[in-house]
């Protein structure tokens, strides 16, 4: 009996996409669904390494998994997909292959959750359109609103040049970050809108402060500090964005309690708050700023780390590194 034929006869007839790589990345099994999935033929993939299997701007990521995956105490993690041209969303699942403790490859499945994902924001848009029927401003006048703030993010960002497009970055991975750990929910569009307004405080700060170049005086680092509460008097007025204004009042607090405005500590803290300091710091400290070049993505990553339980939560702090290592994040 070939047992290595009704192995791979088995793996063939999977609905979800194998791919089987050795321990230098190099794919010496592939399934036609993980073909089909990937849109390249098996001939082109086999004998290759799984890098050529990704567009050229996410292989970087790609590397980073794969040396994740190589650690001696890596589990399978997931990271999802969506397919330019066809519209699907595949969830990958990336699982390492170990025997006696030695690393030997990978496993890669890819199944399409396209469909669960629609019934996903399907109820969360259901959820949110019983809460929107309850505001007091026409859906017209929200959305003119929504857009004006969108207009004011970009004044502000047009006054600091060293943070264009850090609003928009940190709205996307805390909004990966929630996702990750809860799927879409309510709380989806809450921590998307308070990551792309959570400096709009700032839009009144002077121009010499947000782009000094030196160390900020006692003085000038206390009128900082006074963004998250005038973000949250600019918020609050509107039904709609009470809870998003209460996310970004809270969004400088620490897990200690030495945070700012209100001190507040640990559970006491917004969770999406929670999630927004993570993300906001690291994106911070990865840009350019007046005083200092970017900071190396992993440098950074290892911040986050030394700060877990003491400036940040520690359980979505984990969640981030583990997608920030497997190429997910950052």
């Amino acid at each position: 009996m070939d047992t290595e034929k009704i192995f791979n006869a088995v793996l063939e007839q999977l609905p979800e996409g194998i791919i089987v790589t050795d321990e230098s990345g190099i794919i010496f099994f592939v399934n036609a669904t993980a073909a089909q999935v990937r849109g390249i033929s098996k001939k082109e993939i086999m004998g290759r390494n799984i890098l050529h299997c990704h567009s050229e701007s996410s292989r970087e990521k790609v590397k980073r998994a794969l040396a994740y995956l190589k650690n001696d105490n890596t589990r399978a993690f997931k990271r999802m997909v969506v397919n330019e041209a066809t519209g699907k969303v595949y969830e990958n699942v990336y699982s390492p292959v170990r025997a006696e403790g030695k690393y030997l490859g990978s496993v890669v499945l890819s199944r399409d959750i396209t469909e669960n994902r629609k019934y996903d924001e399907e109820r969360a848009l259901y959820t949110q359109n019983l809460q929107e029927r309850l505001a007091e401003l026409s859906e017209k006048h929200q959305n003119l609103f929504i857009s004006a703030l969108d207009s004011l993010v970009n004044a502000l960002e047009a006054k600091d040049i060293y943070t264009k497009g850090h609003s928009l970055r940190v709205s996307e991975m805390a909004l990966k970050l929630l996702e990750h750990v809860k799927g879409i929910s309510p709380d989806s569009k809450k921590i998307e809108i308070a990551g792309k307004l959570h400096d709009i405080g700032k839009v009144g700060t002077s121009d010499l402060i947000l782009n000094k170049a030196g160390k900020l005086t006692e003085d000038e680092y206390g009128i900082i500090k006074k963004h998250p509460l005038i973000a949250e008097k600019i918020l609050g007025p509107i039904e709609k964005l009470k809870e998003v204004a209460a996310i970004i009042r809270h969004h400088h607090e620490r897990y200690d309690g030495q945070g700012y405005p209100d001190g507040l500590k640990g559970g006491d803290i917004p969770e999406c708050s929670r999630i927004l300091a993570i993300v906001d710091t690291y994106d911070a400290m990865t840009s350019r700023r007046p005083y200092r070049p970017p900071m190396n993505p992993e440098d950074a990553a290892a911040v986050i780390r030394r700060n877990l339980g003491s400036q940040f939560d520690p359980e979505y702090g984990e969640i981030f590194l583990d997608l920030f290592y497997s190429g997910s994040i950052g």
